[in-house]
């Protein structure tokens, strides 16, 4: 008998090797396990090595996608400007070189000079000032250039040497002079110091001392401040918070749903999927591919948040850090379970397609309940029925829920309820989203819904 010729009791074949992401390759034998020739039995691998593997093999693939590295690239470039850009242009104060000609033009730049160095140093403004000016001074620095009475002002402004040029000898007849334009801090700082000077000009005639002026403009009786709907304080506005989840969720949530439903439907039309599916249960496949998935999408949600809370930490924005801290936590409960709901029925989608060109037809149901609760949250910002129940709608709890807890209109049991609820829910579209994955992925023919989990053509 030749070496070549098979055993008794053997087939004659050999194990296939594992194909290149880990994946056994072979067909399960009818009996569960094969003896390899002159080897131990060959018994199929666990299911929680199995669906270890395939998660790892998703993730592999999910992470050398394009769309999804360029999309997370985009997010952490506008977190990091919302939260470190505001705080640097905060932190700058602006440098004005102004000539002066005239000896009442001096006094109001070197007193518009001080009201800005004050605003700077966080100091107390002047309660005159205040009084003038109620929406607050601007900080800046003012450099005065002096000129004589023969110099040529406009020449001087021309030469672009000085920002602007006051010119007068009286306060009330004061002439500022510009190139193309005065920055608006500059004005509004000459401004308060010129009504500043006439006041105090004014208040002189009348006998009235300095001390007597502040008075009168600083009474020390502020009227009491009465809130109907208090808010905590916070670094941004809730409504703009609001709107960066909701942006997050629905790019996230796009992005890679339809990675998911491309590599289903990729696998589909290179029949790997019947390689795949000879080796191991095709429940398995979906619970892998679900698996590594929400891995991915909660690590695309973490590097984010974690972006806009380093910024914030290192800005010095506690405001701001505590704000978002306090969101966060609900919010990835909610994006958790509401991912995994999704990604169950975005597997489904890619499953119906028979190559990855039916997918605009196949995947348009998904790309509408992923758009609607984007729109809702961004929409329904105002405290009524509408919000109150779309909060509790498995499809826009997600979003909706956790908008309500930053916008302060939630009750505290609310946010458990809803989970309660979207678990239940997101329970019951992933049985729905499963069987219609594992009746329609072993066919080659694209499904409409019904027939896949009717299990017919």
């Amino acid at each position: 008998m030749s070496t070549d010729d098979p055993r008794p009791g053997d087939d004659g074949a050999r194990p296939a090797a594992p194909d290149a992401d880990g994946a056994p390759a072979d067909p399960r034998p009818a009996a569960g396990a094969r003896r390899a020739p002159g080897g131990p039995r060959i018994a199929p691998p666990g299911a929680a090595r199995a669906i270890g593997l395939l998660a790892a093999r998703e993730v592999r693939g999910r992470l050398r996608e394009k769309v999804l590295l360029g999309t997370t690239a985009v997010l952490l470039l506008l977190v990091t400007a919302a939260t470190v850009l505001p705080a640097l242009l905060a932190q700058s104060v602006p440098t004005y070189r102004v000539a002066v000609q005239g000896e009442a033009a001096d006094a109001v730049v070197r007193l518009a000079a001080e009201l800005g160095r004050e605003v700077a140093d966080g100091g107390d403004v002047p309660p005159l000032a205040s009084l003038l000016e109620p929406a607050g001074l601007p900080a800046a620095e003012v450099e005065l250039v002096t000129l004589d009475d023969e110099t040529d002002v406009e020449r001087i402004v021309r030469q672009q040497d000085v920002v602007v040029a006051v010119v007068g000898d009286r306060v009330g007849e004061l002439v500022v002079l510009g190139r193309e334009g005065v920055p608006a801090d500059l004005e509004v700082l000459l401004g308060s110091a010129a009504s500043q000077l006439q006041v105090r000009e004014t208040a002189q005639d009348a006998g009235l001392t300095d001390e007597q002026v502040d008075a009168l403009a600083d009474p020390r009786v502020p009227p009491e401040v009465v809130l109907l709907d208090p808010r905590a304080p916070g670094g941004i506005p809730p409504e703009a918070l609001v709107v960066g989840l909701a942006v997050l969720f629905y790019v996230s949530v796009l992005t890679v749903g339809m990675g998911i439903a491309q590599g289903v439907a990729e696998e589909k039309h290179t029949r790997a999927v019947d390689v795949l599916a000879a080796a191991v249960p095709v429940r398995w496949l979906l619970v892998g591919r679900v698996l590594g998935s929400t891995v991915v999408a909660v690590a695309q949600v973490v590097l984010v948040v974690g972006a806009g809370l380093l910024g914030a930490a290192l800005t010095g924005q506690d405001e701001l850090l505590h704000q978002v801290l306090e969101a966060a936590w609900w919010f990835g409960l909610f994006f958790v379970i509401g991912f995994v709901m999704l990604a169950c029925l975005w597997a489904a989608a890619g499953a119906l397609a028979a190559r990855e060109e039916d997918l605009n037809a196949t995947t348009v149901v998904m790309q509408v309940l992923v758009v609607l609760p984007f729109f809702a949250a961004v929409l329904a910002t105002d405290p009524g029925p509408v919000q109150r129940v779309l909060a509790y709608v498995p499809f826009t709890a997600p979003l909706l829920m956790p908008a309500r807890i930053v916008l302060g209109t939630a009750q505290p049991w609310e946010p458990w309820v809803a989970a309660g609820v979207l678990l239940i829910g997101a329970v019951v579209l992933v049985l729905v989203g499963a069987r219609i994955h594992d009746n329609a992925l072993l066919r080659t023919e694209r499904l409409r819904a019904r027939d896949a989990w009717r299990g017919t053509a």
